[in-house]
């Protein structure tokens, strides 16, 4: 038992020498961090033993104590301020002066044909690091980028996988293309679909006419400049990035179901094929009593054994997506590359909808010479698209208003009716694009001053789809016509190249800077296409999905199309004392789009800048970092026409009558789009106003922009008569609308003791558009055309005074509640008795706007816009050690949309209508429509029930404008990356894991799908048909399960 003892008591003392010799090795470092510039001592400096997990932040007085080792590094970081190391070499005392960093003030942006200092800039720039949408499991890099900057509107137009997505900078400019001019890698690119997000370094988006004229024409709208990533010096790196996740819709409209539906049948058709009196199964007998009717209720259950019962669901599943990334980059002093690929593979919430894509790319920078560089980058992409019907003919639309009483199949196994399934079966389309990028850039080094750069791109698009239409019953009970399957294919091939020579100037003087550029650029575009068409196959497998399986009705037609441009450019930048700043630039382009007499513009732009931080008066100031406040002037160009705009159409085939009396018919030509030779570039002039002030070391950031732009000689077709027998009118400049408005940029970033960090940011946009005339006459510009029974118009129109594309039509008044209200007013039809009378009590009244006591076209008005008139977006942060969590909100308020879906859902006529709608609509008991077992019902909000709308309630009108705004919780992800002492066991630099849930919360009051409403399908090329919502494949909510991985 001694021996026990005495072997415990050795054991301690021994660990207890042990201890005391450990800690003899380690010593004790004090000192006291300050601003190297007003020796203010910095509370919350982190100090940190390099590579260990050992530190502490400094105290109120800026000091710090830490136990180390003597040979330890120590980190000393702070947000705001440059980092420093310091090795001890066994010192106990050191004292560190941080320097108050410029690295988010004097980053170096892209601007154009160069890169700038962030605090030197003049324009109106906003950057978005890669860091923020790398990893947002999306598609588009366009959708990433969704609310991440101010004045900048994205909208998806629909959320089918692979859709187009609408972006506006600062406001709707022209009725035409205002897309952006796209430029990655300092190319200009048609779109920036294709892009992998996790791709991307860095984007620019230039707002304004100081910043976008060095790009003169097409720069009207705004320029979105992409950077991509590129290899760094160092060891070979191995990453991969991927997730995972399911997706489903983030809202369901419920529809009546079968039960319901049927009452409903009754109730409108004045029958009791399925109830009686309201009462379901139920007949009444001649002493009104009520009975059980087995015979109502096997008619109902016959159709619910042979129906898909809920369409939606029938229609729908989960949603499935993923994406897997490999880079290897690395490099020595002289060389660095990248090389990348990735897969992504998403299956829409809609059956046979889908999209993948792989990307490959390969980036080299090399330093041939000390006054030679070459940079090269090669990209190719692979897309693959399923579609379905979108647009007026909506599968969604369909899904939803479709009679829950159709049976599927008959009874020899075909569809029975075109429903949503049999339209899903039948439609085949599948859509290719094959993409190869490949520029080239040589930066020559002349002599101290001057570099010149030599800069050349070609890309290539070859784009495919195919469609097949199949019919049922093909190989059994095959009848003409009706029975032959169709096949499409369209094809077409597109081909740029551009090339860039730049000259550049840099001289720095104790107090004065200047650069200077001069350069000259050169553009080629060409687009072939080819559609066919055939019909008749042999059947409806997939092996006969080509023209040559078809037999007949052969059409094939096709056109070339081509256009060249060249650009002479100029940029002159100037600071003095890094106080005072001055940016000039001219932009002379020549475009083929337009005749020789009109085919030069001059774009010029000139802002100033004032960093009023620096002068001597200020510098006591120490709570404010950095102010600066600029302002700019520019005008921009757009040529984002036809090419055969100027061109005259002759098409054939019309007949001509020669001769009197017995004349002759002959065939000729006729000229059915007139050209003009006198259009000439749309012009955008804009002013910008800005401050930017920092705060606090670059703890609080604040931008505030007024910007004014105004397009004149829009290029348009201003409309003529119909007797002149035009398919289109003449383009010519004839437009000019403004914008303006207000941006507003809020960031606080800050560190809370040693571990935590957080950042809250802000960012609001408000935005005006009016449309100031359209050429000789004003006449109006109509857009959106509805054929939707009732609704067969024009819903949107563009007019002097309104914003583009402005909602229009009739504006309703209430209710009618009796025959009585119906003869004193303007719907009445004089000389016939009630029962005749078109319009009931139930009905809509609608206002006589114009008092001529009827209702006629001439009492149509605007009813609103759907361009919001805030958009906004915060972004918020928080993290504590290895655990990040981001937020990010976006929204908009102030537009409007044309919801289509409510004339269905609403009109007991078209279809099936709003589960809850027998709740909403009007009843007044009548009794000449056997109605009166109906609840009363007069304080209500929509029509009476009707089998048919020949009072035409549901024509286009102020009942289908709804309020559009919306704030979404776009994106939450939660990020834990692995702990680098666990990692250097294994050797791995880096292994992160993160949870991510988008679009997971919609703020709403919209009765739509999804109050994101953008252009409607197959219109993206004009701005005339915004907002209408066509039943629109809604936007998705996903989670998504990721992994980086560094090796």
């Amino acid at each position: 038992m001694r021996k026990h003892y005495i072997t415990r008591i050795l054991v301690f003392l021994l660990l207890i020498s042990y201890m005391s010799i450990s800690y003899a090795q380690n010593i004790t470092v004090t000192g006291t961090v300050v601003d190297n510039l007003s020796n203010d001592p910095l509370i919350g400096v982190t100090v940190r033993e390099k590579g260990t997990a050992n530190g502490v932040i400094t105290n109120i007085d800026g000091q710090y104590s830490i136990n180390v080792s003597p040979k330890a590094t120590l980190t000393f970081s702070y947000l705001g301020f440059t980092p420093q190391e310091i090795t001890l070499n066994g010192r106990k005392k050191i004292d560190v002066f941080l320097e108050s960093t410029s690295r988010q003030l004097d980053e170096l942006i892209v601007i154009g044909y160069g890169v700038q200092k962030k605090s030197d800039v003049t324009g109106s720039i906003s950057s978005i690091s890669g860091k923020e949408i790398n990893h947002t499991p999306v598609s588009s890099t366009l959708q990433a980028l969704q609310g991440r900057a101010a004045g900048v509107n994205i909208i998806q137009n629909t959320g089918a996988p692979g859709s187009t997505t609408t972006i506006k900078i600062r406001g709707t400019g022209t009725i035409n293309d205002a897309d952006p001019l796209y430029v990655v890698d300092g190319f200009i690119v048609d779109d920036i679909n294709h892009l992998n997000p996790n791709d991307i370094d860095n984007v620019e988006i230039f707002k304004d006419a100081a910043s976008s004229a060095v790009y003169g024409s097409r720069a009207a709208n705004g320029v979105v400049a992409i950077t991509t990533k590129s290899g760094k010096q160092g060891k070979t790196k191995v990453t991969y990035d991927g997730y995972i996740g399911i997706s489903d819709p983030w809202k369901k409209i419920k529809v009546m179901g079968l039960e319901d539906y049927a009452l409903m049948q009754d109730y409108i058709n004045g029958t009791s094929d399925y109830s009686a009196d309201g009462r379901l199964y139920m007949s009444k007998m001649p002493d009104g009593t009520y009975f059980y009717d087995q015979s109502k209720f096997e008619r109902l259950d016959t159709i619910r054994h042979n129906s898909a019962g809920n369409w939606w669901d029938a229609i729908t599943r989960t949603g499935l997506k993923m994406q897997h990334g490999i880079s290897v980059s690395g490099g020595s002093d002289k060389t660095q590359y990248l090389v990348s690929t990735s897969y992504y593979d998403e299956k829409g919430i809609i059956k046979t909808s889908g999209y993948k894509r792989f990307n490959a790319r390969v980036n080299i920078n090399t330093l041939l010479a000390k006054w030679l560089n070459l940079t090269t980058n090669i990209s190719f992409t692979n897309e693959k698209r399923l579609t379905v019907p979108e647009g007026p003919g909506s599968i969604l639309k369909q899904a939803l208003y479709e009679s829950p009483m159709l049976y599927l199949h008959n009874n020899k196994g075909y569809w029975y009716s075109n429903n949503p399934l049999a339209v899903l079966d039948r439609d085949n389309d599948k859509v290719h694009t094959n993409r190869l990028d490949m520029n080239l850039g040589v930066d020559i080094k002349l002599c101290k001053y001057l570099t010149y750069q030599f800069k050349t791109s070609f890309y290539t698009v070859h784009y495919v789809d195919d469609n097949f239409f199949a019919v049922w019953g093909l190989d059994e009970d095959f009848t003409m016509p009706y029975s032959l399957s169709s096949v499409y294919k369209y094809q077409s091939t597109a081909n740029k190249w551009e090339v860039n020579n730049l000259l550049t100037f840099m001289w720095s003087g104790k107090r004065h800077n200047l650069t200077m550029l001069v350069g000259q650029t050169a553009e080629g575009y060409k687009h072939s296409y080819q559609q066919s068409s055939r019909y008749g196959t042999p059947s409806n497998e997939s092996i006969f999905h080509y023209l040559s399986s078809a037999y007949t009705g052969d059409k094939t037609y096709g056109l070339d199309r081509e256009w060249t441009a060249i650009g002479i450019i100029g940029r002159m930048n100037y600071s003095y004392n890094d106080t005072y700043l001055l940016q000039a630039n001219i932009r002379a382009d020549g475009s083929s789009k337009f005749a020789k007499n009109n085919r030069w513009g001059i774009f010029p732009s000139v802002s100033l800048g004032w960093k009023f931080s620096n002068e001597t008066f200020m510098k006591k100031i120490v709570w404010l970092t950095q102010g600066k406040f600029r302002i700019g002037w520019g005008i921009l160009g757009n040529n984002r026409i036809d090419e055969l705009a100027r061109y005259t159409y002759l098409t054939s085939g019309y007949n001509y009558a020669y001769g009197l009396g017995n004349h002759s018919i002959w065939e000729g030509s006729t000229a059915t789009v007139l050209g003009n030779n006198n259009i000439k570039w749309e012009r955008s002039e804009s002013y910008n106003i800005g401050v930017d002030l920092t705060f606090l070391h670059n703890k609080l950031n604040f931008t505030a922009e007024y910007f004014n732009r105004k397009t004149t000689d829009m290029l348009l077709r201003v409309p003529t008569v119909s007797s002149a027998g035009l398919d289109k009118a003449p383009m010519t400049n004839a437009g000019t609308v403004k914008n303006y408005g207000w941006e507003f940029n809020v960031k606080w970033r800050d560190n809370i003791k040693e571990n935590w960090h957080y950042s809250i940011g802000f960012n609001l946009s408000y935005i005006k558009n009016k449309v100031i005339n359209l050429g000789t006459g004003n006449e109006p510009v109509y857009g959106s055309y509805l054929s939707e029974g009732s609704v067969v118009d024009y819903v949107t129109k563009t007019a002097v005074g309104q914003p583009i594309g402005s909602f229009f039509g009739y504006v309703t008044d209430g209710i009618f509640q009796s025959y009585d209200e119906v003869k004193k007013s303007a719907q009445y039809e004089v000389g016939k008795n009630n029962f005749e009378q078109t319009t009931k009590p139930g009905d809509f009244r609608f206002k006589d706007l114009n008092g001529d006591h009827k209702i006629t076209a001439e009492d149509r008005t605007y009813l609103g816009s759907s361009l919001p008139k805030f958009v906004f977006g915060i972004p918020l942060s928080i993290g504590y050690k290895n655990v990040d969590i981001n937020l990010f909100f976006q929204g908009q308020t102030g537009n409007k949309i044309f919801n289509v879906m409510d004339y269905y859902l609403y009109n007991a006529a078209s279809g099936n209508v709003y589960a809850n709608i027998r709740s909403k609509h009007w009843s007044g008991q009548l009794v000449e429509q056997k109605r009166t077992y109906f609840p009363l019902n007069i304080d209500a909000s929509i029509p009476d029930l009707s089998n048919n709308d020949a009072p035409r309630n549901f024509r286009a009108s102020d009942f289908f404008i709804k309020d559009g705004s919306y704030i979404r919780l776009k994106e939450l992800t939660l990020t834990y990356n692995i702990p680098q002492h666990i990692l250097s066991k294994w050797n791995i630099p880096n292994l992160a894991f993160s949870l991510t849930a988008y679009n997971l919360l919609t703020f709403t009051g919209y009765d739509g799908f999804d109050p994101e409403v953008g252009k409607v399908v197959g219109t993206e090329s004009n701005n005339l048909n915004m907002g209408v919502d066509q039943g629109n494949y809604p936007q998705v909510r996903s989670f998504s399960f990721g992994i980086k991985l560094s090796l």
